[in-house]
């Protein structure tokens, strides 16, 4: 998908392939392995970044927080 159409459907700006970092998260963490694996298919690892999936899920995340 070009910029344009990228932000047109998501509202934010298309992140380059030499991002520094992409972090996937979702409620459980399925969804967002998923998006990391699509991420690395599309070339979002070359040496460049740094994509990957938060394993511990936001589930995880938000029941350790007030903690």
């Amino acid at each position: 998908m070009n910029p344009e159409e990228f932000l047109a459907k998501y509202g934010v700006t298309k992140p380059p392939l030499d991002a520094p970092e992409l972090v996937f998260y979702c409620r459980i963490g399925r969804r967002s392995e998923m998006a990391t694996n699509k991420a690395h298919s599309l070339g979002y690892v070359l040496g460049y970044t740094n994509a990957r999936n938060y394993a511990g899920a936001y589930k995880q995340w938000s029941e350790k927080e007030g903690k």
